[in-house]
């Protein structure tokens, strides 16, 4: 099962200021802000969750649990994450509180790369070429590295992609990973056999009712490849984590979720049918994308799995090389909010010219 139909969420992981609104009183997920001392909380309330979502909220806890080495704990929070606190956001405290667990998390004041789309001044109207490149860069090192570890992210989108300050240069930005609630182990790493026996994506107890659908981020699916919608007997692997991120530069560029607008049910049979995925443009800019841009996005989003390449493979491209060597800060950032265009296409050509 691919998820759980009376349900969906999409980024609630990590609100960003104040506490996160649920559209519905059924939903068994609040938020809890603690700017003093920089933390955020999630509180799932086990009374109102069902047999398979209190099954799938186990399943999850003891597999984050797995991520912690048990020499980084201290009083049973962890004080430091090592490696793992470069790539993905993980908790810094697990309790039970009576009937209630509660994920602690790291507060994170510059949000996510949905956030930085959001508030950009007249709207969402995309980001400019060099920082889609930096942001999607960065956030392929992070892929690469849960899959190293065996690990599928299998909930991958813009809203978690999260910007974080470079613990050894605070100039600089980097690109952490949350919205963990989906991971899933795939061992071994760097095979592409799928599997169909992997743990059903539950989305009931992270926070959205799916009736309100048509005005929250986006129904999951928009994002999940072809492979994971027809949950056939072929199952999927490594290259489903590809072709969202293969969606999420659509996002980026586009500036707006992939298939908005659009029943689940559409997605999903655009998705099984083979149709070509949404296009990368922006129909009030003179902003068009390089061919190089084109050609990475055309490589993720191949509709067969084997086609497409691995996250290590994308690394080598000097299109993503050349977005490791973005300058990605507060500057960047502000650059986009405020609408100050980067370089034209012919720019982009020149200095892509210098990293081959």
């Amino acid at each position: 099962m691919l998820w759980d139909e009376n349900y969906i969420t999409n980024a609630v992981d990590v609100p960003i200021q104040g506490t996160l609104p649920l559209p519905t009183p059924s939903v068994a997920v609040h938020h809890i802000v603690d700017f003093q001392h920089s933390v955020w909380s999630k509180v799932i309330d086990l009374e109102l969750c069902d047999r398979s979502c209190l099954s799938s909220l186990m399943a999850n806890i003891n597999f984050i649990r797995k991520l912690l080495p048990a020499e980084l704990k201290k009083d049973g929070k962890v004080v430091n994450f090592g490696t793992a606190s470069q790539f993905v956001s993980l908790p810094t405290d697990i309790q039970l509180d009576q009937c209630s667990v509660i994920l602690s998390y790291r507060l994170n004041p510059l949000g996510s790369a949905y956030d930085l789309l959001s508030c950009q001044q007249d709207g969402c109207r995309g980001l400019s070429e060099q920082t889609v490149a930096a942001i999607f860069s960065r956030a392929l090192l992070c892929v690469e590295y849960l899959h190293s570890k065996d690990i599928l992210h299998r909930d991958l989108c813009a809203k978690h992609l999260l910007l974080a300050e470079d613990e050894s240069n605070a100039q600089n930005l980097r690109i952490i990973l949350c919205g963990l609630g989906s991971v899933a182990y795939f061992p071994p790493s760097g095979v592409n056999v799928g599997r169909n026996d992997l743990p059903s994506i539950d989305y009931s107890w992270r926070g959205w009712n799916v009736n309100g659908f048509g005005s929250v981020y986006g129904h999951p699916i928009a994002w999940k490849g072809p492979e994971v919608v027809a949950q056939d007997f072929t199952g999927y692997s490594w290259p489903s984590d590809i072709y969202s991120l293969g969606l999420i530069l659509a996002e980026l560029f586009n500036g707006e979720p992939p298939y908005a607008g659009l029943h689940p049910t559409v997605i999903a049979l655009k998705k099984m049918s083979g149709a070509e995925v949404p296009a990368l443009s922006k129909p009030d800019s003179n902003d068009v994308p390089s061919q190089e841009l084109l050609d990475i996005y055309s490589a993720c989003t191949q509709p067969d799995p084997s086609k497409r390449p691995s996250a290590t493979v994308l690394l080598q491209m000097p299109w993503v090389q050349w977005g490791l060597q973005q300058q990605f800060d507060r500057i960047r950032l502000e650059r986009e909010k405020n609408g100050s265009s980067d370089s034209s296409v012919d720019d982009i050509s020149t200095k892509f010219e210098k990293v081959l």
